[in-house]
């Protein structure tokens, strides 16, 4: 009876031991600037040597994900989604950087979905952002107004009864007129 006792606890100890060992290298990268930034830099240039710069960092409500915006070489705003584990450390989830001055991603964190929208305001143009569903069957829109820097990022809590979270969103001016989103 002692035995198994013994090797059920063993077993329970070295499941344990393994998961937290997994679960640590997953999270490795550390809570500051300097860390965020090289491992991104690994992560997004897989292995050449391209530069990018970090320009905000913003946690997504009280949830444990994170949004990075950043700049590659070429000067295309790029974003990262980390997620921050119980150790205080994050992971790298996704990133993308592209042609496009701005970009739409749903992202799934521990507190639902989330609209995210990320990029540039050259010349300070963008007033503000108007998203709706694109899908004409469902009624979920938002407006949100655009800070006055270079860059942003936009992000809204999606009805959990929304069916398709796809967003068409529309650039706006300050007299409210259109703004057609550039491609660089």
């Amino acid at each position: 009876m002692k035995k198994k006792l013994l090797f059920t606890l063993l077993c329970i100890l070295v499941i344990g031991v393994g998961y937290t060992i997994f679960y640590v290298n997953q999270y490795s990268v550390k809570d500051n600037r300097a860390s965020i930034l090289a491992d991104l830099t690994t992560w997004e240039s897989r292995g050449s040597e391209e530069e990018i710069k970090i320009l905000k960092m913003t946690q997504i409500n009280h949830t444990t994900s994170y949004v990075v915006l950043f700049e590659t070489a070429d000067k295309y705003v790029g974003y990262a989604h980390l997620l921050k584990g119980w150790n205080g450390q994050f992971k790298i989830v996704e990133s993308g950087a592209g042609t496009n001055s701005v970009k739409y991603r749903d992202l799934k964190t521990n507190q639902g979905v989330y609209g995210i929208l990320a990029g540039k305001n050259p010349d300070l143009q963008i007033d503000h952002i108007t998203a709706k569903s694109a899908f004409t069957d469902e009624d979920f829109s938002f407006t949100s107004p655009i800070s006055e820097d270079a860059t942003f990022l936009v992000y809204k809590k999606l009805p959990e009864d929304l069916k398709e979270t796809f967003l068409t969103f529309t650039l706006y001016d300050e007299n409210g007129k259109i703004i057609e989103p550039a491609s660089e």
